[in-house]
């Protein structure tokens, strides 16, 4: 992922301004250089052919985006445009600042290193001391997932299948409930799961900072893992987790590393859980729920055909319950990662529309595949729950 291997891509912006309908940050700061065809403009003029200087502003507008793929699913060209501008961020030397500091100290010392429970909460209290995003913080679980399974768990009866569980950092960290309802959901369905020990960040966060050594440093050691499991499936629980394994991983390693080969045999596994759960087929009918839902589609869906409608499909099963569609299912929330800590009153004025849509549907439960989408809107939903897909059906079931 070296920004002059885009130089060809980058021609191929017609600014036909499809990105306009659907970036996010445009839509809200109404800015022609905060739209993504400019920010490919300004990268190839202060970075490619070094015809403009490299200021405070330029890296601000380079900075001032979610990544969250939406103009890149839009771009009649097919520019991977969020792969551009996390590489002209690692051309840049990465995010700088307070708050760059101490993400890259989460990065390259916490999430790579699983299990340090005690530097978490170290790294949240001078988060807040440095005033970066103030109450918005994530609380951590009492115990990380990794602490409450691990190894093989199988099913009771006859096994249909095999996978491997990647359990995301926010799973771990500070959904557990939600990896918990992953595995147990899946057994109940005859689906023996294994918890691949060693198994670090996915890398995403790290990419998008413009930190390329860590995201390699966390592909690495999570393709020497998951290659050599003879599984049928590698499962992940989150869309952003899935999106990095199995088609950004190849990205940030260079295109002869050894490593591509396992790279590739990884990411043809890799589907999201409740995806994989419904093209697999429930084996038991779910019980009655007496809920009305509504989903929350996340940005990054479009590494898989079935994502987005897999949980629509899967929770119809699921008598008594209600989906009520939000007008805007997809529209992003916001929170883009930890985009929202350095961004706030941006970030909380793309929420509230989304907040708007979801108070429309009268739904008491906020069904989402996403963590931080989770964590995001769940801080102002305090009246509504939101849930993975898969924690629903454990509800319907009894397992939690």
């Amino acid at each position: 992922m070296r920004l002059e291997n885009y130089a060809e891509a980058l021609e191929k912006c017609s600014h036909c301004g499809f990105c306009q309908a659907t970036c996010p940050v445009y839509l809200e700061d109404l800015l022609e250089t905060h739209l993504t065809r400019s920010r490919i403009n300004l990268i190839r003029s202060a970075l490619i052919d070094k015809s403009l200087p490299v200021t405070r502003r330029v890296k601000e507008i380079i900075n001032r985006c979610l990544l969250c793929t939406n103009c890149t699913h839009t771009c009649p060209g097919g520019l991977p445009c969020d792969e551009i501008i996390a590489a002209a961020r690692a051309e840049l030397g990465g995010k700088s600042g307070s708050a760059g500091a101490v993400k890259k100290f989460i990065l390259r010392r916490v999430l790579n290193k699983r299990g340090l429970a005690g530097i978490m909460s170290r790294v949240g209290s001078t988060i807040q001391k440095l005033n970066i995003v103030k109450a918005e913080v994530p609380t951590l679980a009492a115990k990380p997932f990794d602490s409450i399974y691990s190894g093989t768990i199988s099913p009771k009866g006859k096994i249909r299948s095999r996978v491997a569980y990647f359990v995301g950092c926010a799973s771990n960290y500070i959904y557990p409930d939600t990896g918990e309802a992953v595995v147990k959901v899946l057994v109940h369905n005859g689906v023996e799961v294994i918890i691949p020990q060693g198994q670090v960040c996915c890398g995403l966060p790290a990419m998008a900072e413009g930190d390329l050594e860590t995201a390699r440093n966390s592909v690495s050691v999570n393709m020497k893992i998951l290659a050599g499991m003879q599984v049928d499936a590698i499962v992940t629980d989150c869309t952003s987790c899935g999106m990095m394994l199995k088609v950004k991983a190849a990205k940030v390693l260079p295109g002869d590393d050894p490593l591509q080969n396992q790279v590739k045999a990884v990411s043809e596994k890799i589907w999201e859980a409740a995806d994989y759960l419904n093209t697999l087929g429930l084996q038991d009918q779910p019980g009655p729920l007496n809920e009305r839902y509504t989903y929350h589609v996340p940005c990054h869906r479009a590494w898989a055909p079935t994502i987005v409608d897999s949980p629509r499909h899967l929770l119809s099963a699921v008598s008594g319950s209600e989906l009520v569609e939000m007008e805007n299912p997809g529209k992003c929330c916001g929170a883009g990662g930890s985009f929202f800590m350095e961004n706030r009153q941006l970030s909380e004025r793309i929420r509230s529309h989304k907040l708007e849509d979801i108070a429309a549907t009268g739904a008491g439960t906020v069904i989402t595949q996403c963590p931080s989408c989770r964590f995001y809107l769940g801080v102002k939903l305090k009246d509504r729950k939101v849930m993975h897909p898969l924690f629903f059906l454990a509800k319907s079931y009894g397992l939690v």
